[in-house]
């Protein structure tokens, strides 16, 4: 099997930053809806407004702190060396589900 090795050298930090922070809340946003249920359960009402601030709140600081890391990991880049990956040749026509 023949690899080809390359090397991630510079992440943009505007993009990189906004597409995690909308994977993260795919994720996190089924885990607020379910502890919004069992607040409803528990307490009987919901505390919307602390939810939804929480949210908003946590995407806005998600997306700082990840646009920092990306700057920080330019320098680490630039000066030490970026993440090898080791990648191989796929055929023209892949099988998908």
């Amino acid at each position: 099997m023949k690899f080809t090795k390359k090397e991630i050298v510079y992440l943009d930090p505007l993009h990189t930053a906004k597409t995690l922070v909308l994977v993260y809340l795919c994720f996190s946003v089924p885990i607020v809806l379910l502890a919004l249920f069992v607040a409803f359960v528990r307490d009987g009402s919901i505390p919307g407004f602390t939810v939804v601030s929480a949210l908003i709140l946590n995407a806005l600081l998600g997306f700082g702190l990840l646009w920092i890391a990306c700057k920080v990991y330019n320098w680490v880049a630039d000066t030490f060396g970026g993440i090898e990956l080791a990648l191989r040749e796929l055929p023209d026509e892949i099988e998908t589900d």
